[in-house]
């Protein structure tokens, strides 16, 4: 199997290949990302939206990829790794409530105030560096 090591110039088959999986890999992205965001305005219908969607659409995918060959082959292919990419994103925030960490950048209130006790405010002549920039570049806009 010497052939399948080798390194070549893509021929055709390769390129469409890559390029019908990454179609597959960026709309499923990009839908399943929209339905996991709109899914809290579902209500109580949310939690089988969210983890219906998650699951749902790799998990299809992939069994339509196995069963396919050629270009849908590889679209599902490609959507099957577009949908992990969502679930790998989603993931760490959606488990957060079950594990007992908090998501995202949330502060409790001792930590807003230690950070609030260790932070230094800047001197007046950098903090308005900007806005003296912007007003010189008016002024010698104006001045030919």
């Amino acid at each position: 199997m010497p052939e399948a090591i080798a390194f070549a110039a893509p021929r055709a088959e390769e390129m469409t290949r890559v390029v019908t999986a990454g179609a597959g890999a960026g709309i499923t992205g990009a839908v399943e990302g929209v339905i996991v965001k709109m899914a809290p305005a579902m209500g109580a219908l949310e939690p089988v939206f969210t983890w219906g969607t998650l699951l749902g659409i790799p998990t299809l995918a992939a069994a339509a990829a196995m069963f396919t060959r050629g270009m849908l082959g590889d679209l599902f292919q490609g959507m099957a790794c577009g949908g992990l990419g969502v679930v790998g994103y989603s993931l760490p925030a959606m488990l957060a409530p079950f594990t007992g960490r908090k998501a995202g950048n949330q502060l409790t209130a001792e930590q807003r105030a230690a950070l609030a006790a260790g932070v230094k405010l800047l001197p007046a002549g950098i903090a308005g560096a900007p806005l003296r920039a912007q007003s010189m570049a008016a002024k010698s806009s104006m001045e030919f």
